[in-house]
């Protein structure tokens, strides 16, 4: 089937880059990609692979690389029943949660964003499964996305006080993440 679309980001909050494809599978969708960037810990390489069922619901996310002088190896699994795993421990804490939200790529916000596009819905609030570029562990996170005209969307995370304006392409994939990332052309 292959890749429908690909992308570059550059960081605009720290010295970085991201880059990303987006292809159809046969049962359903992936994205795959590698984020550097300087952490806090040290310089960054991630590399990670998110497979969606068609409904662009999260079945898997894969995350591998270095921060600093971290090593990361994690396998995280949400099942039929929407239970999460992290390395095959169970994180009851995010159960029920339909997307991932990798916390050092704007890659993931194309998860829901595709979801209301295909759905032709305005406004969705959700809870994902992130994993926190702080401690390396996954957290619910509270979200909002609101449609404000053709192509850009407001995110909000209450808990976090945070709100960013995201410029968005037809594929769904993020153009500018107010503050975050940018698409590089």
């Amino acid at each position: 089937m292959g890749v429908v679309a690909d992308i570059l980001w550059r960081a605009l909050h720290v010295p970085g880059h991201d880059a990303c494809s987006l292809s159809r599978n046969f049962g359903g969708w992936e994205l795959q990609g590698t984020a550097v960037w300087r952490h806090p810990e040290g310089p960054a390489a991630l590399s990670y692979l998110v497979q969606c069922d068609t409904g662009w619901i999260t079945r898997q996310a894969e995350v591998r690389g270095r921060v600093g002088e971290r090593a990361l190896d994690l396998l995280l699994t949400r099942d039929e029943a929407g239970g999460w795993t992290v390395n095959d421990q169970p994180v009851p804490e995010v159960a029920g949660a339909q997307d991932i939200d990798l916390g050092f790529t704007p890659a993931t916000n194309t998860l829901p964003l595709r979801r209301l596009m295909a759905l032709g819905q305005d406004r969705a609030d959700v809870t994902a499964a992130w994993l926190d570029a702080r401690d390396w562990r996954l957290k619910p996170l509270n979200q909002t996305y609101l449609r404000e005209g053709e192509g850009h969307w407001r995110y909000l995370s209450p808990e976090h006080d945070f709100t960013a304006l995201l410029a968005v392409d037809g594929q769904g994939f993020v153009t500018d993440y107010e503050g975050g990332w940018r698409k590089e052309d």
